[in-house]
């Protein structure tokens, strides 16, 4: 990153849809530079190129001077509630409100689409997430089996 957080200024950060960048492009740079959003995590799995085709039309990138800083991963299925599958930003630039300000424009363009819900997961030891989405709003449930047998995950659900 050539800017550093001493100089970063949420008013200069923009947020715009997945679909205006090039999906495969964006899953590349994030494979190269996964270190950086989520540091010794393989997550290789949750960033494989099926999951930038199917949630390009939902998705967002976060730029700071034309710099990718952040991005979110999420859908609007035509049955059931809105989905964030994954959000991310830059190890430079966290605790600045990037993902808050992902979240918040998801959740604004679900509103606008008429969604009535919107849901993610986390898994069941991540408290940051969950203090995370508790701070948006989002009502938590813990649901053992939900990623397959004896694999819980906490839901959130957010009513629109």
């Amino acid at each position: 990153m050539t800017d550093t957080p001493s100089t970063f200024d949420l008013d200069q950060l923009t947020i715009h849809p997945l679909d205006e960048v090039d999906a495969m492009e964006l899953r590349d740079f994030l494979a190269e530079q996964s270190s950086h959003f989520w540091g010794d995590k393989d997550l290789s799995e949750e960033h494989d190129p099926y999951w930038f085709r199917q949630m390009a039309s939902g998705g967002l990138v976060a730029r700071f001077r034309n710099e990718i800083v952040g991005y979110l991963l999420g859908c609007f299925p035509k049955d059931g509630p809105s989905y964030i599958h994954l959000v991310a930003a830059h190890d430079d630039f966290r605790h600045r409100g990037i993902g808050r300000r992902l979240y918040t424009a998801f959740i604004d363009r679900a509103r606008r689409l008429g969604e009535d819900e919107v849901e993610a997961t986390t898994v069941p030891e991540n408290s940051d997430a969950i203090s995370f989405h508790s701070s948006l709003g989002f009502e938590a449930e813990l649901v053992s089996d939900y990623a397959g047998p004896g694999v819980a995950r906490v839901l959130f659900h957010m009513k629109l």
